[in-house]
Order: C-alpha cells, then sequence, then structure tokens
C-alpha cells in the first residue's frame, strides 16, 4: 500500500515537474526567438545610431551652444516652425528602425503596427514645417533652387510614407516593406547631409547652393539604396541557393 502511494506520489510529482520543465522550455525558446538578431541588420542600424548622436550632439546642441545672438535671434525668430519639425523628426529618426525588425513584426505584430503609425504621423507632421521653414525663413544666402530642393526631399519624404500607410493598409507587405525603406531613407538625408561635405574633395570653396547638389545627389540614394538592402537576398543570391 505504502509503494503504490509512493509511486502514485512520484507519478504526479514527474508530471508537475515535466510541466513546470515544458512552460521553462516555451519561456526560453520565446526569449531566444527575441533576442535573435540578424546581425548585419543590427550592425548597420548601430552605426546609423552613433552618426545620429553625433549629429544630435555635434552638429546640433554644440552649434547652437557656441552660436552668436544674431544667430540664435534668427533661431528663435522661427521656433515656433523648427521645435514641432524637430520633434516629429526626432520621433521618426528613432521609430523607424523597428519597422525592419522581423523578430518584433512576428513576436509582437501589434506593437509594429503602433509603432508605424507613430513613425508615419511623424513624417506627416514634420512634412509641413519644413515647407514652412523653407518659404518663410530660407537660409541666408542660399537660392531658390536650394529651398525648392529642400521642399521637394520633404515631399518626397511624405510621400514615400504614406505609400508605405496606404501599402500596408491594403495587407500588400511587400510593397509595405519597400516604400517604409524609402522613407526611411529619406529620414537619414537629415543626419547623412551633416556628417561630411564631399564637395570639398572637388571645389575650394562650397557654398551653401553647391551643397544643394549634394542634397539632390543623397535624395536620389535615399530612393535607390534601400531597395538593393531590402531585396538584396532577391538580387544578389543565385536562383539556386534562394530556394535552397
Amino acid at each position: 500500500m505504502l509503494t503504490w502511494c509512493y509511486s502514485k506520489s512520484n507519478s504526479h510529482f514527474l508530471v508537475h515537474t515535466l510541466s513546470i520543465n515544458y512552460e521553462s522550455l516555451n519561456t526560453t525558446l520565446t526569449m531566444l526567438q527575441l533576442t535573435t538578431l540578424n546581425k548585419p541588420r543590427v550592425f548597420l542600424f548601430s552605426i546609423l545610431a552613433i552618426l545620429s548622436l553625433y549629429v544630435l550632439v555635434v552638429q546640433e546642441v554644440l552649434y547652437l551652444w557656441s552660436a552668436g545672438a544674431a544667430e540664435l535671434a534668427r533661431y528663435k525668430s522661427m521656433s515656433w516652425i523648427l521645435v514641432p519639425h524637430g520633434i516629429s523628426g526626432m520621433i521618426a529618426l528613432v521609430t523607424g528602425p523597428f519597422q525592419f525588425s522581423t523578430t518584433l513584426r512576428r513576436t509582437n505584430l501589434a506593437l509594429h503596427k503602433k509603432l508605424g503609425k507613430i513613425y508615419i504621423i511623424a513624417i506627416l507632421s514634420a512634412m509641413p514645417f519644413a515647407i514652412l521653414l523653407n518659404i518663410y525663413h530660407p537660409i541666408p544666402g542660399a537660392s531658390g533652387t536650394f529651398a525648392f530642393e529642400n521642399i521637394t526631399q520633404a515631399t518626397v519624404w511624405a510621400i514615400t510614407a504614406a505609400m508605405a500607410w496606404l501599402a500596408a493598409s491594403k495587407r500588400q507587405i511587400t510593397i509595405h516593406k519597400m516604400w517604409a525603406a524609402r522613407s526611411y531613407g529619406v529620414t537619414l538625408v537629415f543626419v547623412l547631409s551633416r556628417i561630411y561635405n564631399p564637395l570639398q574633395l572637388f571645389m575650394k570653396h562650397p557654398d551653401i547652393n553647391d551643397f544643394g547638389h549634394f542634397l539632390w545627389f543623397l535624395l536620389v540614394f535615399a530612393l535607390v539604396a534601400p531597395d538593393m538592402l531590402v531585396f538584396s537576398k532577391e538580387l544578389f543570391t543565385s536562383r539556386k541557393t534562394h530556394s535552397k
């Protein structure tokens, strides 16, 4: 009788232990899935994060810290446009990378959609302020063609974001990825244009209007390079490798 009770108790304990171990295994697998990262993608966005931090600190904060009275007065006069544009643009810059996380999309689709809405709303909010800045507060010495480039850039930024949203609402995921990548490419023009001016390699003293040509190049690059990155497997792997 005691042996039977002991066996029954052990059996109950064994089933209970297996149940706990199974739940622990599921939890462990879920955590491993969440922490599984695409190393090239993580490396790319890590570099972009470092560059963005550099631009924010060196090109923006330290620049304003050392600016003269006249320059500060100019920024103060357009703060009602510049501040909401900057905040919206920063939100787009930060939330954008999460749209390219396959792990987030697979494990928490609801959060992926919420961040996507925040990203697109931020772009659509920043776009009109960018246009107003170029119309009412153009950079001193800049020609109308420079302002036209900036307005074109803001318009393309909004169009690519709107197309990404439209494709997602139509469940056209491949098209959605393409337009989302393009929109974030245009978002990064803000960062890339402030790191280094390559025109210095070809011209002795490039002015602000010469810099506009570099902005046109970045805009084209922002629309082409993301497609190459998003569809790199389809474009640069052999058919046999891709089929496997």
